[in-house]
Order: C-alpha cells, then structure tokens, then sequence
C-alpha cells in the first residue's frame, strides 16, 4: 500500500502534457485549450481528469486510513510529509464581561460604534455581520434616517444600505439579532477587535461580507467564489467555537440579477441554520 501511494504521487506531480499547440506555447489557459469550431475535445482530456480523480480518490482514502482519528498524525514520505492542516485558531483575544471594558479596547469612532452597538446585549444577538470598513460618520451623518438602517449606513452607501435591510428583513431578523462591525479603520487592520466583539455577544454566526473581511476572519485565502454560503469553524482560544459564513459583499450583487439569487441561496441557508425558515 505505502509503495502504491509513492507512486500515485509521483504521478501527480508530473507535468501535465499540453493538448494544443497553444497550450504549449502559452500555458495552460482556458482560450488556449479551447476546441475549435472544426475540432471536437479530445477524448483523452475526459480520460485524464477522471484517472486524476480517480488518484485524488484513492490518496484520500489512505491517507485517512493511515492517519485514523489523529489530527497530529503525519505520514512520511520520500521527500516530505502529508498531514491535516490545523484549522487557524484566534488567540490572545480576551473575554469581556463588562460592555464598558470592551468598549476601551474598540477604535471605531465613538458616534459610530454607539450607532452600531447600541441596544444590543450578549443573550440576543445572533447573527454578527463583517464588512471589510466602515465610512468616517461625518461621511453618512446626512443620511441617517429612522430604524435598523442607521446602523448599516456606517457600512455601505445609502442605496446599498437600503438592500441590505431588505435583505434582513427576508430574513426575519429583528434589529437587536444582527450586530455589524468591520475589519477595518482608517487602512489598519483591527479584526482582532471583531473578535473581541464575537467573544462579548457571543452571536450564532459570524457572516463575512466580501473576500478581504472573509479572508481576515478565516485567517486564509480561500476564493470567495468557491467558499461562499460554506459553513467553517474558527476557534477564539478560551472563549469559544464560532461558525463562520462567507458571502459576497451586497455592493456586488445590488446590480447583479444573478448574484442576487447567490446570495439569496445562501442567506438561506444561514436562515435554516438559525432555524428561520
């Protein structure tokens, strides 16, 4: 078995043959490997995905065979070693018991962060959205009107504060369920101030709102596009587990008819994990 899985291996690490005279000379990329009008696809191409899946298959399954229940464990090989990736982990971040204690450790503008933290309390917020920053409050003083969207329009321009509330409101969340705060002030990174604010009101979900607030808060740089409305665990050492839950950032999708049933599909499922739908 060991000796099979070598030469699996070493198989995938063999360069990948060219199918055209344009993937030779440019690489391997989508118009350059794209059939002609007078040319069908080579048939070889099916056969070489599914021996490759077909490896991929079979290094997984022995991979879990050798490293069983063991998350520490590692398997040797000629030249290296395969083992499961630890899922990153926030430590260093202490837990609050007191609002006003948090509050000193927060760098949001104060007029913002009343608006923002304002009537909600640790036994009833459940769902905590991250945008990537938050607009200086003289920006969006104009604009402030009456209810739930004052709170968004530190976040997002008016007309795209006005989707997401009806977004919220799809969702039946109430204002004192959804709590916002960004990873981002003035170009510094504070998603460790996220963190601190998950640790105090303890939401039931953590949804990150574009590819720089998820990548922050997964602690990795996942595609936004293959990971979006997927459900992750990320661990604030001494605190606790959150679950934490990638979307597209509503600016993208307000235009975007497609994007909008995305994002609908998602929240969905954010809806049922909640237990709204």
């Amino acid at each position: 078995m060991d000796e099979l899985f070598k030469q699996n291996l070493l198989r995938l690490r063999q360069p990948q043959l060219p199918n055209s005279f344009g993937e030779a000379l440019l690489g391997h990329v989508s118009w350059a490997s794209m059939p002609s009008a007078k040319k069908s696809l080579p048939k070889t191409q099916t056969t070489q995905f599914s021996e490759k899946a077909q490896i991929m298959e079979s290094l997984e399954r022995y991979a879990q065979e050798k490293l069983g229940d063991n998350p520490a464990a590692v398997i040797k090989i000629s030249g290296g070693e395969i083992g499961v990736k630890p899922e990153p982990v926030w430590d260093g971040i202490p837990k609050f018991t007191q609002f006003s204690d948090l509050k000193k450790e927060l760098t949001v503008q104060e007029q913002t962060l009343n608006l923002c933290l304002q009537n909600k309390s640790p036994n009833k917020v459940r769902i905590m959205f991250v945008p990537e920053s938050f607009r200086n409050f003289e920006e969006f003083q104009a604009e402030l009107q009456e209810g739930f969207i004052n709170q968004l329009l530190a976040a997002f321009t008016f007309k795209t504060a006005e989707l997401f509330s009806r977004m919220l409101s799809a969702m039946k969340l109430t204002d004192e369920e959804v709590l916002i705060y960004p990873t981002m002030v003035n170009d510094i990174d504070i998603s460790s101030e996220v963190m601190k604010v998950a640790g105090f009101y303890t939401p039931e979900v953590i949804v990150t709102l574009g590819a720089n607030a998820t990548h922050k808060i997964l602690k990795g740089q996942e595609r936004l596009a293959q990971v979006h409305g997927e459900f992750f665990n990320r661990k604030i050492e001494n605190i606790g587990t959150f679950v934490v839950v990638p979307l597209f950032h509503p600016s993208i999708i307000e235009n975007n008819q497609n994007m909008k049933k995305t994002a609908w599909i998602d929240m969905q499922k954010i809806m049922k994990h909640l237990k709204k739908l």
